[in-house]
């Protein structure tokens, strides 16, 4: 009888999602993808005249750049695979 319960109780939990996990993340990454899109159009070139051709500026500013790029394939790799299981 116990068996029988806990396959109702999971079958009530996993209906109550509007959608499924793959889809959220999915998403969530558009949404992430977007945003930042119009930060690093909106503020790159700043970042970079800000520096003032000082080398360890630029290295910095293209390493927030290169993070933020990093960040973002690894949330979509993760999204991704996530799909298989």
């Amino acid at each position: 009888m116990h068996q029988y319960a806990s396959a109702a109780l999971k079958q009530k939990v996993g209906g109550e999602s509007p959608s499924n996990p793959f889809q959220r993340r999915i998403a969530i990454c558009l949404v992430q993808t977007v945003f930042n899109a119009i930060i690093v159009a909106r503020y790159a070139g700043t970042l970079y005249r800000a520096t003032n051709q000082n080398p360890f500026q630029l290295v910095g500013v293209t390493l927030l750049f290169a993070a933020l790029l990093g960040s973002l394939a690894r949330m979509w790799f993760l999204a991704l695979k996530s799909q298989t299981r």
